[in-house]
């Protein structure tokens, strides 16, 4: 009964003291100590005292958090806490492509495409390419050219000559990279009749006279009267090849470049075959000069149509034929004797005018020129020059 009563006070939340509760005693028995017996309470449990608090400690523990708190945990938040967690919170929307951060010169720098990817692979050189050098400078041809460039100072001349017999030549910033216009089509015209060539061989042959179908895909602006004929009409890839050189064919070209596998795989053939700056970004007609050559690159391809570990001499034939048959004679051929033989290609766009060939003089010299000439938009003043340099130039061949 005692222990249900303290109990019952406890669970009320009463305290227990040592007198809420009856005593009994016990009475003395003989020869015995009269025992006083008490029910067990709780101890009691004495509060802590709160401990003194230490300036010193609490000034060192100061002394080592701000520091921790001022550089550490923003580094932390800036390089960790944010680009783990709170961007990825903040730009959930946002498509990830590693590509992008990988390899992003792939965007504006590749030679191949992988499944419509653009990618770099590694260029295996063909050392079949023969090498154009020059063996005598043209000193004073050289000198009389830049004489001559000081009366067009807006004018940016590119030359390149080379003389068969001799190995004379001369070099006037023909590294540079220069708009291609329609000289491109020298080296489109150059990788058909490889690619005839090396495809005759094989299992899916390619012939001069197969034919292809003129598509609206095909038909551009500029030079050319294909662009004027109705579609779904049937050309001989001879007749798109001659029209191409002969009267600057766009539609034709790209026709033709479709032929050869494209910009892509025209980039990389010339890669192949060494050729650092001939390069297309875009199909015809290119008015803004995006693709791309060198006055000595181009005539190191014109050196090398005679080559037969390139291109077969039947088919080096061919494509000579269509260089003997360009119209536009008002440049390389203007002011020079009209029986001679000129195997050229003009180039003209607002930015760049130029032109290719080899020419063949009456004493029998049979020399390589290439003049480039970059200008404000069409100016005419670029026509003028181009006719100076080759007379000059064919002066001084014939006296060599």
């Amino acid at each position: 009964m005692l222990h249900f009563f303290i109990l019952f006070k406890l669970y009320l939340g009463q305290k227990v003291s040592r007198l809420s509760y009856p005593v009994r005693k016990i009475k003395y028995e003989p020869y015995e100590r009269a025992v006083v017996h008490r029910v067990k309470t709780r101890p009691v449990v004495k509060q802590k005292r709160k401990p003194k608090r230490n300036f010193f400690v609490f000034l060192l523990a100061l002394l080592i958090l701000a520091p921790y708190c001022y550089y550490v945990c923003p580094y932390n938040f800036k390089h960790w806490l944010r680009p783990l967690f709170i961007n990825r919170i903040l730009n959930r929307n946002i498509k990830f492509n590693a590509e992008d951060y990988i390899s992003n010169t792939n965007k504006y720098i590749y030679n191949s495409h992988l499944l419509d990817k653009k990618i770099i692979v590694n260029t295996v050189w063909n050392k079949e390419v023969a090498d154009i050098k020059i063996i005598r400078e043209m000193i004073d041809t050289k000198q009389k050219l830049l004489e001559l460039s000081k009366n067009y100072p807006k004018l940016e001349p590119s030359i390149y000559v080379w003389e068969y017999s001799t190995g004379s030549g001369l070099d006037i910033n023909s590294r540079a990279v220069y708009p291609s216009a329609s000289i491109i089509k020298i080296p489109i015209a150059y990788e058909l009749m490889r690619l005839i060539d090396t495809r005759s061989k094989t299992q899916s042959p390619i012939f001069l006279d197969d034919k292809r179908v003129f598509t609206e895909l095909f038909r551009t602006s500029g030079s050319g009267y294909l662009q004027k004929t109705k579609a779904n009409n049937k050309y001989t890839i001879d007749y798109l090849a001659n029209i191409m050189i002969a009267y600057s064919d766009n539609s034709a070209t790209n026709m033709l470049l479709y032929e050869i596998g494209g910009v892509e795989n025209f980039n990389r053939q010339m890669r192949n075959l060494g050729f650092k700056t001939v390069s297309m970004s875009n199909w015809l007609p290119d008015l803004e000069g995006t693709n791309k050559i060198s006055a000595y690159e181009i005539s190191k391809l014109l050196y090398n149509i005679d080559n037969p570990k390139i291109i077969n001499p039947k088919y080096k034939t061919i494509l000579k034929e269509y260089l003997g048959n360009t119209r536009n004679t008002h440049l390389l051929k203007e002011k020079l004797p009209e029986d001679i033989m000129v195997l050229h290609k003009t180039g003209n766009i607002g930015s760049m005018l130029g032109d290719a060939g080899i020419i063949y003089t009456n004493n029998g010299k049979k020399y390589i020129v290439t003049v480039l000439i970059k200008r404000p938009h069409n100016d005419n003043s670029a026509t003028s020059l181009i006719q100076e340099i080759s007379r000059v130039i064919y002066e001084d061949i014939i006296k060599l």
